[in-house]
């Protein structure tokens, strides 16, 4: 088990999670935003890597040992792009969460449909209302973010209100 913190091009924060997957193109992390909470899964884009590194925090990698079966994510080693890490989750009709060339501001919504270099979102406020579709290209994308609390309760609220 391998705990990074990531530098993302044009990010002031760094990113940090237990490492799931990595190939040459996608690195896929459990989140870690604070001290011992692990929070969505995130496919980041290694176009936008900047610096990777260990971390050799040894009351971390105990907890999250204890917390993780880091086995139970193998399936994610078929994805070997963002555009995989899209095609998939528009199958499952989960939302997503796009951070594209800013950390200070996120995407969510619903995949609607999937070209070849690009797919279509159907935008959700931070109120779960839909707002609009609109077209995202996979090579601008940094980071895709599925399964937060916050993607979770926003997916609650819509499956028990009228919208």
């Amino acid at each position: 088990m391998e705990i990074l913190n990531i530098k993302i091009s044009r990010f002031p924060e760094i990113i940090k999670g237990v490492k799931l997957y990595e190939n040459e193109k996608l690195l896929i992390i459990l989140s870690n935003p604070v001290d011992y909470m692990l929070d969505g899964i995130f496919f980041i884009n290694k176009k936008y890597i900047k610096n990777i590194e260990k971390t050799k925090d040894l009351l971390s990698l105990v907890i999250f040992k204890h917390k993780i079966n880091v086995d139970s994510f193998i399936g994610y080693k078929s994805f070997d792009t963002i555009y995989d890490t899209i095609k998939y989750h528009y199958n499952q009709s989960k939302l997503v969460e796009l951070t594209l060339e800013s950390s200070s501001y996120s995407i969510i919504g619903n995949i609607q449909h999937i070209n070849e270099k690009s797919f279509f979102l159907n935008m959700l406020s931070v109120k779960a209302e839909y707002l609009q579709e609109e077209k995202f290209e996979y090579d601008k994308i940094r980071i895709v973010t599925v399964n937060s609390d916050y993607l979770n309760s926003l997916e609650y609220y819509l499956s028990i209100s009228n919208n």
